[in-house]
């Protein structure tokens, strides 16, 4: 079951802790990585409705599937957990359109200032951080605000991450509360390096 890495060699079992892993994507990845791998999954969300049927202790991988029921907002328990994995993934979002118009708020705090912690807790004890980010968080090409005569010409449509403007509609459109708050927490990142 191991897997092997570019050089040939077997990947060691890692301890890998998903924070927003009973989510969407997180219950897939959690389906692969004990399904598929001899790591270990440290499962931590504020529910496990979408993973329980991995959780099942006479499964094969039982003894190499967690789950803790916290909220990252407010449990001190999440030092340790990061602190005691090998590696850290963060899928903990506010990540579907309909919110972001109705909890502005929310969505900023989830993707924002909830990955605080996170990222300050994996900085601190040198734990490897898997953030997924979104495209998102290049806003718009300027295309769309030139007068009509330049809508014509491609160059001004297609988006070169490093090096197009970072346009965002106005802050009375809460649909950008999203891509703000995402491309916050990259830059976070981005500056811990």
């Amino acid at each position: 079951m191991a897997r092997l890495n570019l050089d040939g060699k077997s990947i060691p079992m890692m301890s890998i802790c998903m924070i927003g892993g009973g989510g969407f994507i997180g219950s897939h990845l959690c389906e692969k990585l004990v399904a598929e791998t001899n790591h270990k999954a440290v499962v931590v969300d504020v529910s496990s409705e979408k993973i329980d049927h991995l959780l099942d202790r006479s499964l094969p991988w039982a003894h190499r599937i967690e789950f803790h029921q916290l909220n990252i907002k407010s449990d001190s328990r999440l030092e340790t957990l990061i602190k005691s994995s090998d590696l850290t993934i963060n899928l903990a979002a506010i990540c579907t359109p309909a919110d972001y118009n109705t909890r502005p708020l929310e969505t900023i705090y989830s993707n924002f200032v909830d990955s605080i912690p996170v990222i300050k807790y994996c900085t601190e004890n040198k734990k490897r951080l898997i953030h997924f980010s979104t495209c998102e968080i290049y806003g718009k090409t300027i295309g769309s605000f030139l007068p009509e005569e330049f809508r014509k010409d491609p160059k001004y449509f297609i988006l070169k991450e490093d090096e197009s403007p970072c346009i965002f509609g106005p802050i009375s459109k809460q649909r950008w509360s999203y891509a703000c708050a995402k491309q916050m927490t990259d830059r976070l990142i981005y500056g811990t390096r």
